[in-house]
């Protein structure tokens, strides 16, 4: 009986200690903390990062900064440093370095319910915002209707804060509009203006009546999102990040769908997609890298193989230093080993002062593609994704159609990443190592590859599931 009781009182002081211990997601950090994270962050930031003033000047940056820090008058909760944290790392223009909660307030939000604005939305061309789910009990607001203000705030006032917040290469913004569509767009709200019991939302329906709701939040652990049903369509082949069918037009059609670049069994998917091409002599086919983020580079390279048709390839440099050995930038041992494995298996050489590699491309000749292609992207086409979309118009001649890739025409910065962990909010930022350079004579000029075939949807487009960009594929096609 002893031993049970003696059981039974560890469990309980085990129980009380962990509860005690349990991450406080408002616990506030002092001003001079606060300012000691955002100096740590300009120092080994800049330190680390292989090309943090190609968009804005180091004198600039640095003020940008100050500006940042008269602004810190008071303790901020860990949210609150991320969202000022977030504004500097934005002004690098490096979509791959971004800002994340500590480990603890991750694990702590997973399984929080936290108030959100019950709506779904799609930011169109014109930046006019629509409502695509309604998910409050107030069945005033319809699907189209357009959000004019929140809380008071004009849209426009409401996304040039979310877009302060939002890292994307160079000066682009598509990399942004697409990152805050469908459920996305109340967490970013919510992110950079508090989770509230309660919204008050400005609207127009399609009468053009302009209206006004008070919404109750709901939670977000019951969020859902309700997207337009498409049309069905029978694979002929499908991995987890790929797939591939045809359509039967007034010429048969190709369509490889490409979600990320990455996933089992990659290589065997395209050898026995551009077999059966070439087998059903099909002359088109569609790439679909819309909402693409990118994945592995050397996945990437293969798959281009089939349709690049002369050997091709893309480099990649760092500063030669032993800066990937250093503490303070955190990464598992794999990762902090490669650029060390790449000095010993990779073709390099030193180059003002920074060592570069190569990744090279040998065109498949036996189910080689040689007929048209035509490669669909958007603003989430994204890091390998863009750099796919611009090898094959550059060197496939393919036709482009969409809108400007989210990733940079002329290179980014990526390979592998490291972690800063700040000193005492211990919130995250995440740094690539490398910078990516594009085998191609293009300009950096700060935005993504541009289609040759821009397409505009409508809140009626969007609503009804429409598909302009294979609209105009079959349009060219004819």
């Amino acid at each position: 009986m002893k031993f049970y009781c003696c059981l039974i009182l560890l469990i309980t002081c085990f129980s009380c200690t962990a509860q005690h211990k349990k991450f406080d997601i408002q616990k506030t950090y002092s001003v001079e903390e606060v300012l000691q994270d955002i100096n740590y962050t300009e120092k080994y930031l800049l330190k680390f990062h292989p090309d943090p003033y190609r968009y804005i000047s180091k004198d600039s940056l640095h003020a940008f900064i100050e500006a940042i820090k008269l602004k810190i008058i008071k303790p901020l909760n860990e949210m609150q440093v991320r969202f000022y944290l977030k504004q500097i790392v934005a002004k690098i223009g490096c979509g791959h370095t971004d800002v994340a909660a500590s480990k603890a307030y991750v694990k702590t939000v997973e399984k929080l319910s936290r108030p959100i604005l019950p709506l779904n939305t799609f930011l169109l061309n014109n930046k006019k915002m629509i409502v695509i789910n309604n998910l409050s009990n107030d069945s005033t607001i319809k699907a189209g209707d357009e959000i004019i203000s929140i809380d008071g705030h004009p849209l426009d006032t409401v996304l040039k804060t979310l877009f302060s917040v939002f890292t994307t290469d160079g000066y682009n913004e598509t990399y942004k509009k697409g990152g805050i569509k469908y459920e996305w767009f109340k967490y970013y709200y919510s992110f950079c203006y508090g989770f509230k019991p309660l919204y008050t939302v400005k609207l127009k329906n399609n009468t053009g009546a302009v209206y006004t709701c008070k919404l109750n939040a709901i939670s977000s652990l019951k969020d859902t999102l309700i997207l337009p049903k498409k049309d069905s369509i029978i694979y002929i082949q499908k991995i987890k990040t790929c797939r591939y069918s045809v359509i039967d037009y007034t010429k048969p059609i190709a369509v490889i769908g490409i979600n990320a670049f990455s996933g089992r069994h990659w290589k065997r998917f395209f050898r026995r997609t551009f077999k059966d091409i070439k087998d059903k002599h099909i002359e088109n086919v569609v790439i679909d890298l819309r909402d693409n983020g990118g994945g592995q580079i050397n996945d990437g390279i293969n798959f281009l193989s089939y349709l690049i048709h002369k050997r091709f390839k893309a480099s990649f440099d760092r500063k030669a230093n032993l800066l990937v050995f250093n503490p303070k930038l955190k990464m598992n041992f794999g990762t902090r080993i490669t650029p060390l494995l790449f000095t010993f298996f990779m073709p390099e050489k030193i180059k003002n002062g920074r060592l570069k590699h190569y990744f090279f491309g040998i065109p498949k000749h036996r189910n080689a593609f040689k007929g048209n292609v035509f490669v669909l992207i958007n603003g989430k086409s994204f890091s390998m994704s863009c750099i796919a979309a611009t090898y094959l118009k550059y060197k496939a001649n393919a036709t482009v159609i969409g809108e400007e890739t989210g990733g940079n025409i002329a290179g980014s910065n990526a390979i592998i990443n490291g972690t800063l962990y700040m000193p005492h909010t211990h919130v995250r930022i995440f740094v690539p190592f490398y910078h990516i350079y594009h085998d191609l004579n293009v300009e950096n000029n700060g935005h993504g590859l541009m289609p040759d075939y821009s397409t505009f949807y409508t809140k009626e487009d969007v609503l009804e599931a429409m598909d302009l960009d294979m609209r105009k594929v079959k349009e060219l096609i004819k």
